[in-house]
């Protein structure tokens, strides 16, 4: 795909290719300082690096992020910019202060807990909040510096939260997609923070936000409807003008890389200093960073109970743990380390001999080469997070074992386990099991142990970082393409302009206003909506004109549309049709009964004892279930469960079940929106048509006038209406403007 940009077209040339701005807390190359003071520019090559660099989109890639370190003086600053721009790599540069408060702080004090379910771990201070905020700005206008219309934006995780609807306000036209490569909270623990709006409104800035795992999405879901009220429709969420997605992309690794790596002769030669120092013994493995969230007290326990329930397997049994050093000088994880410390040394203590160390405990980063041979000749790994977005050690083990017997024991908190079934999944809080878990690991038959790692061999390999980083890009570029497909333009200073030239030359119009959600706003309870002096002028202004016929088609009751404009010389369609006033009076074409019987009324108010806050609403024609001022999870449930029991009973008479805005309606479908436009049309030869509404039903209202027809739909984007209107507070000023003289 590919935008026009003012700035950047000439006839006869290329037009322009939109750019790839990946955007996350820390660039691709660390730049650090070598004994001398020097600057060094070293590459990383993690995952995600690798990922986004094999990208299969024509797009030029830039990154933003911190660089790593603190420039020393402007010339400096100037220095690494100049250096990094040259590969597009755009630094953020920042203040040990600013580092402080929002990486170590809000990010990793408050964050990084809440998300991984230790909430006594949280560090509640004002002034990280403030940092946050800070820095997210500071990423902003340096990603808005080089930003043009149509470009691609991808930000990266939970240290940039504010970051896609900061963005967002920015008013360039890009395509935003958001990826939190940790756990989303359930809403029980997201509202704790003072900040979850905040923090949920700025994820929805994004066009597409992506998580590892279903369970995280439904907790993003669950808090976006319980924060902010919003409501999602399966994976998205209508907004002012435009609709957010959420959908669930499970990272991936190079499979390539560790599958094949074994085969590389330093490799193979590392194989074997390895089995000269471990010996034939079975090995365990374990690699995980420093951190609390990595149940590696739970692990050392687990393996410890195994020795006192197996002493068969003594001097016979290894553990490898590799726990790579991270913050080790802030409190918790200090008190971790030394735990750690504690524990293998009670266990070498008591079981170890002369010729068998039980527990091997490496702290410190073990190499590439060094790593894949470990997971090359480990029998058993032993992955036991207590909380972990994804972890892809477990896929790397996999990998890297090739055709080599092998057992994955990975805990069921951890991201890779909805993948990776065929390992065995444990509980990483029940000792127990993890003993068990490893006895039964260490006697699987070969054949068995094969058969699963192929199993999960051919998953990883289908669906690698590559795969991963190509389809959250393409499913944001479909976003793109669909928003562009959509039938509705958003109404601007030009569609007005031509409305408003349309209305001025027209001598017979009929303008068709749906009352809730259109001219006035939703409240609380239906009956607070009367009509206020601002929508009354409105509408006396648009009949004082002659060659106006304004109707308010409603689903509302007659006698409340009597009451609020009954001396009005307006038309008016109650309950969607069934009843409508004009010269005469009020008309109607009602049945001799009321459509429903008491099995359809008994349902209904059985919903209303069960869902707190809910109401019925019984009229003429329709049955009405509220829902609006009820809990966003209980009020999802109960809907669906009640369109369930209707859907029967409703079928034999003949009724509609009708979604609309936190209701749920049950009417005849004798007579809808669309009927009574079609009568309205048969009054007379209109040259200027127009109708606003804000709901399904408005939708059959929009179908039923000719395509020359000003259609017009309020929040959420249509396919029917020729226009969208942002919000409803939108749409009194409309009718104003479109009133006033050329």
């Amino acid at each position: 795909m590919h935008y026009f940009n003012d700035h950047s077209y000439k006839p006869n040339e290329n037009i322009y290719l939109m750019k790839l701005i990946i955007i996350a807390n820390r660039l691709p190359l660390k730049v650090s300082r070598n004994n001398n003071n020097d600057l060094e520019f070293v590459r990383s090559e993690g995952g995600l690096t690798t990922g986004l660099d094999s990208l299969e989109i024509d797009m030029e890639k830039h990154w933003v992020g911190w660089p790593g370190t603190i420039a020393d003086s402007p010339e400096e600053e100037i220095l690494i910019r100049d250096h990094l721009e040259a590969l597009k790599f755009h630094p953020v540069f920042l203040s040990q202060e600013q580092i402080h408060d929002h990486y170590e702080g809000y990010s990793n004090s408050i964050l990084w807990p809440l998300c991984h379910y230790f909430y006594s771990f949280i560090d509640y201070n004002t002034g990280y909040w403030n940092g946050y905020k800070e820095v997210n700005r500071i990423f902003c206008n340096v990603a808005l510096g080089f930003i043009e219309p149509g470009d691609i934006v991808w930000v990266q995780d939970y240290q940039l939260m504010l970051l896609p609807q900061m963005l967002r306000e920015s008013g360039t036209d890009m395509n935003i997609g958001y990826f939190h490569h940790i756990p989303f909270p359930t809403y029980e623990l997201m509202r704790v923070l003072p900040q979850r709006a905040e923090l949920v409104l700025g994820l929805l800035g994004a066009d597409l936000i992506g998580f590892h795992t279903h369970d995280y999405m439904r907790h993003f879901v669950s808090a976006c409807e319980r924060i902010l009220d919003f409501r999602f429709d399966l994976d998205q969420v209508s907004l002012e003008n435009r609709i957010a997605y959420a959908d669930v992309f499970p990272m991936g690794i190079n499979y390539n890389v560790y599958h094949e790596a074994p085969l590389l002769p330093e490799i193979q030669q590392k194989v074997r200093e390895l089995k000269d120092v471990f010996g034939d013994r079975k090995l365990i493995l374990s690699v995980d960073r420093l951190d609390y969230s990595k149940g590696i007290l739970s692990r050392i326990k687990g393996f410890k109970r195994f020795l006192e329930l197996h002493p068969e397997y003594h001097e016979k049994v290894s553990l490898v743990m590799i726990v790579v050093p991270s913050r080790d000088t802030v409190d918790s994880y200090f008190d971790l380390k030394t735990k750690i410390d504690e524990s293998i040394g009670a266990i070498n203590g008591r079981y170890s001999s002369i010729n068998w160390t039980p527990l091997y405990y490496f702290y410190h980063s073990f190499d590439f080469n060094e790593l894949i041979a470990m997971y090359h000749i480990a029998d058993v790994a032993l992955i036991t997070p207590l909380r972990d977005g994804m972890n892809l050690v477990a896929k790397e083990y996999v990998a890297a074992k090739r055709d080599k017997p092998g057992v994955l024991i990975l805990s069921e908190m951890a991201g890779a386990a909805v993948e990776l079934n065929d390992a065995l999944i444990i509980n990483p809080n029940d000792t127990d099991r993890i003993a068990d878990s490893i006895c039964e690991a260490l006697e699987m038959p070969e054949e068995e142990q094969l058969t699963c790692l192929q199993h999960m061999q051919r998953k990883v390999a289908k669906y690698t970082v590559n795969y991963w980083a190509n389809n959250f890009i393409n499913q944001l570029l479909s976003i793109r393409e669909n928003f562009d497909n959509v039938n509705s333009e958003q109404v601007d200073e030009i569609i007005i302009s031509n409305i408003k030239s349309a209305y001025h030359s027209s001598n017979k119009r009929l303008i068709i206003l749906d009352y809730d959600g259109t001219l006035s706003p939703f409240r609380k309870k239906p009956e607070e909506a009367s009509p206020d002096a601002a929508i009354l002028n409105v509408l006396k202004d648009l009949v004082a004109d002659t060659r106006n016929n304004v109707v308010i088609s409603s689903g509302r009751d007659h006698q409340i549309l009597e009451k609020w404009f009954g001396e009005m010389k307006i038309s008016m369609a109650a309950e969607h049709g069934a009843y409508y006033k004009n010269a005469s009076g009020w008309q109607h074409n009602l049945p001799d009964t009321k459509p429903w019987n008491d099995e359809i009324t008994d349902i209904l108010h059985l919903f209303v004892e069960k869902t707190p806050r809910s109401m019925l609403e019984e009229k003429k024609t329709t049955l009405v279930w509220h829902y609006r001022n009820v809990d966003a999870w209980l009020a999802s449930l109960r809907e669906q469960q009640l369109i369930n029991a209707l859907i029967e009973p409703c079928s034999r008479l003949g009724l509609q079940i009708m979604r609309g805005n936190k209701i749920v309606e049950i009417k005849s479908p004798s007579h809808t929106k669309g009927s009574e436009a079609k009568r309205l049309m048969k009054l007379d030869n209109y040259d200027f048509i127009m109708a606003i509404g804000d709901d399904t039903t408005d939708e059959d209202m929009f179908k039923a006038l000719p395509e020359t027809a000003y259609t017009i739909k309020i929040g959420k984007m249509s396919q029917v209406a020729r226009y969208n209107l942002r919000s409803q507070s939108k749409t009194l000023p409309f009718l104003r403007r479109l009133m006033m003289p050329d």
